[in-house]
């Protein structure tokens, strides 16, 4: 088998590669992009919107970041919810057009805690059997698990998939400790622990209450995850893992399958599973320099990092950057505040190696490149975590945990508005006539 693979790869090898000037030839959009850095416009919503420069005269103008939720700015959203149930209120927000009042927030977090258990023996049946080096896949594979326990699973109708989904968002934090436990106990060697989920605690409690051996956190520790998980929850239709979601849903599949298609785009290194990338290098950053490491010393190492000499020799700086966002990321500064507060309760210097490096680099980009760049998400959610004692294995998921929420938002918003089965077309640049 491996002869026949790797002959005819080589063959194909030799069949050569698609002439990147063909894109400009035929005006087809490489990645969905326009020439002028743009998404191509694939969609309508109401749900949410990503604003990151000004267009003059057809050219990209930087422009300081917003993120809309239901024309919520992100900024005035956050400042309202200094506490543990700010993500319900935004789930609410996202889900059904308008924020909560005091009984509606009641009554929805009451829906979401009665959703909160998993079906019986799902643990043991599901998830403790299928560990998975990277926990992703044993979400994945756990939700697709839960088709089976619906009496109607392929029902199209909005209010049914907007139960369904609402169900769950509920379980997510649930699937995401347990498949964590089984990764850690099966495949690390280490001690299993599973806790009972608490209907009383809202979703960043619940996370960090199943998550750790002694069950044990603090309130900032609570409304930092409540803040990680308010600026992951939706980013317009246009990001990958939405507009993955999106393409999935107009099919007429069920909510299972959609939210799979999901979290496998999600996974990606160039997507959700940017905060990981981004540990990663801080990392070898920090043990090939130091935290105390000077101004001068983190510029020679961004250098060696662009210059494909260092980390993984891509020349990429995960976590600089963003396709929309220009001078800054709102949700980058929302988290970064966060991040600053929780490194000084617990003494930490990383935040101050962080803030420096994030500094130098964009300057550096800036330089070399000619136009702004700013820390995006990712760059400030690894630390999060990290000085939130959450083990990398858990961040993708924990992005998970939120934006199901916005993938939730735009299958219902889709399936009422749309109804129409994404299909586009591919220009044929092979030899036939």
């Amino acid at each position: 088998m491996a002869d026949l693979i790797d002959k005819q790869y080589k063959q194909l090898l030799d069949l050569g590669n698609i002439d990147n000037s063909l894109y400009e030839v035929y005006d087809v959009k490489r990645g969905l992009r326009n020439a002028n850095g743009t998404g191509v416009l694939v969609g309508l919503t109401k749900v949410s919107d990503v604003y990151g420069y000004k267009l003059v005269d057809g050219k990209k103008v930087a422009d300081e970041g917003h993120l809309y939720y239901r024309d919520i700015d992100l900024f005035d959203l956050a400042a309202k919810d200094e506490d543990v149930f700010g993500f319900e209120k935004t789930a609410f927000l996202l889900l059904f057009g308008h924020l909560p009042t005091a009984n509606e927030l009641k009554e929805f977090k009451k829906l979401l805690s009665e959703n909160y258990e998993l079906p019986e023996g799902f643990i043991e049946e599901e998830i403790m059997r299928n560990p998975s080096r990277n926990i992703m896949n044993n979400i994945q594979s756990s939700i697709l698990a839960l088709y089976t326990f619906d009496q109607n699973p392929d029902s199209q109708d909005p209010k049914e998939l907007l139960r369904k989904g609402i169900s769950l968002i509920a379980k997510m934090p649930a699937i995401v400790a347990y498949s964590y436990q089984a990764k850690r106990h099966y495949l690390d060697g280490k001690s299993l622990h599973i806790h009972y989920v608490k209907p009383e605690m809202g979703i960043a409690e619940e996370i960090l209450h199943l998550c750790r051996k002694d069950k044990k956190f603090t309130e900032l520790e609570a409304e930092t995850l409540d803040t990680a998980l308010i600026v992951h929850a939706d980013h317009g239709g246009g990001n990958n893992s939405t507009f993955t979601n999106i393409v999935v849903s107009t099919s007429g599949t069920d909510i299972y399958s959609d939210i799979t298609a999901g979290l496998g785009s999600l996974k990606g290194p160039r997507h959700g599973g940017a905060s990981k990338m981004v540990a990663d290098m801080m990392n070898a950053v920090i043990k090939e320099i130091g935290e105390d490491a000077s101004d001068k010393e983190i510029l020679k190492i961004i250098n060696k990092i662009l210059d494909k000499k260092f980390f993984d020799k891509s020349g990429l700086i995960y976590g600089i950057g963003h396709a929309v966002y220009t001078k800054s990321d709102p949700r980058c500064i929302l988290l970064k505040k966060k991040a600053k507060e929780l490194a000084e309760f617990k003494g930490s210097k990383r935040y101050d190696f962080y803030e420096r490096f994030e500094r130098i680099a964009c300057a550096r980009l800036q330089e070399l490149k000619g136009h702004f760049y700013c820390g995006n998400v990712d760059f400030y959610s690894g630390l999060t975590y990290k000085l939130l004692g959450i083990p990398e294995d858990l961040y993708t998921p924990l992005f998970a945990c939120a934006r199901i929420v916005g993938w939730v938002s735009h299958i219902i918003e889709t399936t009422l508005y749309c109804n129409k089965i994404i299909r586009p077309a591919s220009k044929y640049v092979g030899d036939a006539k």
